[in-house]
């Protein structure tokens, strides 16, 4: 393997990253290796604090011959990684966000249309067709490739507290799971195996009586043990329906019996299985279960984001899910999504523009209330990681999804 040692200035498109100068958990990315495909994920890693990467040349391109001297001249600039910069960080503005929102909401509409047209069919008949759930997953494949994954999120994600609609939750699901499975650059076949299995996963609930799943999410009334069982089967249930259509892959099958951890320990999948796919399975638990938590999907008081990222801390330690694909979720979406309003400790409201990636916890706002909820004159910019010479720094108290 050919390797050489460049400055982080000197990346290009089609090189591919074989190491980083940072720990893995300082890194903007969960993989040290990857290809460079888009400009964005070179300004992430100067963000992050990265200045020299080791890149591989026999999987990806050289730098220039010239680059070298480039970078000499380029490390004078105030604005190199290391030296303070004067100016703000560039982000988005507000009409930017409203924009890109809007194009979401439109996208989201017409996905539901698909991803209920796969479910009607299926409440009507009793079986999945094969070509009917591709051409969804093709759908929602290229929306989540091409709008902003921030907006695409919160468009799924908003307003949904107390939604109990088996095709939007399979959306959600679908769509967090191909997001999570693109940033950890998964191959396209892994990509369309994880979705397809993300869209499908809950099928075996429509074979389930409606008034057991309307007791398991609206009320307090315990099931007995037989019902218990019987909704505990539903991912079995999901595979059985799809194994008598046929035409779906053995990986697809195998996401889908094991979307809840305690499938995993039941017997029904192969050591083989589990150990080809970790990061899909683990991928699609954490979706499913994060849509779970802030919609009370399965019957339990809807969460914010940040309550419901605490619940997932909560299950990583209790073995659930995994924890690396957890952080790399919220690095991916921030404790405070893109989008959302918070409530800061001033008593002002703001809503989250961009994120810092090095902390999380502290993302850049657009402040557009003063306390008492009237609106400023104009909407300002706070980077809340940078606030060295303000007398009271600024912090979040709370959040919502309300966009």
């Amino acid at each position: 393997m050919l390797k050489s040692s460049i400055s982080v200035h000197e990346l290009r498109i089609s090189m591919y990253v074989a190491r980083l100068d940072l720990a893995w958990f300082r890194s903007p990315f969960l993989r040290h290796s990857f290809l460079i495909e888009q400009t964005s994920q070179i300004e992430r890693l100067v963000r992050a604090g990265v200045k020299s990467v080791e890149i591989d040349l026999d999987r990806g391109i050289a730098a220039p011959p010239d680059s070298r001297s480039n970078n000499l001249l380029r490390t004078a600039e105030p604005h190199a990684v290391g030296m303070p910069s004067t100016e703000p960080r560039p982000v988005k503005s507000l009409a930017q966000l409203t924009e890109e929102y809007a194009q979401a909401k439109l996208a989201q509409q017409q996905l539901e249309q698909a991803v209920d047209s796969v479910y009607s069919s299926i409440a009507k008949t009793g079986v999945v067709q094969p070509e009917q759930a591709t051409e969804a997953v093709q759908e929602i494949t290229m929306v989540a490739r091409t709008l902003p994954k921030s907006a695409m999120f919160m468009a799924l994600s908003q307003h949904r507290a107390g939604d109990a609609s088996l095709s939007r939750h399979a959306l959600a699901t679908c769509t967090l799971s191909l997001v999570i499975g693109q940033s950890l650059q998964l191959n396209p076949l892994e990509l369309h195996e994880l979705a397809t299995a993300a869209l499908l996963h809950d099928i075996g609930l429509l074979q389930i009586p409606a008034t057991v799943i309307r007791r398991a999410r609206v009320t307090s009334s315990p099931l007995s043990q037989q019902e218990q069982l019987q909704f505990r089967m539903h991912p079995r249930l999901s595979v059985l329906t799809m194994e008598r259509q046929g035409g779906f892959e053995s990986a697809v099958l195998d996401l889908v019996v094991t979307h809840h951890p305690s499938r995993c320990n039941e017997g029904v999948l192969s050591q083989a299985a589990t150990a080809s796919m970790p990061d899909r399975i683990s991928i699609l638990m954490l979706a499913d279960r994060y849509d779970e938590l802030i919609t009370g999907f399965g019957g339990t008081t809807p969460l914010s984001p940040q309550e419901a990222i605490q619940r997932l801390y909560l299950e990583v330690h209790q073995g659930q899910l995994d924890q690396n694909i957890l952080t790399h979720f919220i690095k991916t979406v921030g404790i405070y999504p893109v989008h959302s309003y918070v409530e800061l400790n001033t008593n002002e409201a703001a809503v989250v523009t961009d994120l810092n990636p090095d902390r999380l916890h502290q993302p850049i706002v657009a402040i557009t209330h003063q306390p008492g909820w009237v609106e400023y004159p104009a909407p300002f910019v706070v980077n809340l990681a940078r606030q060295e010479d303000q007398e009271r720094a600024r912090g979040i108290e709370s959040g919502s999804l309300l966009h």
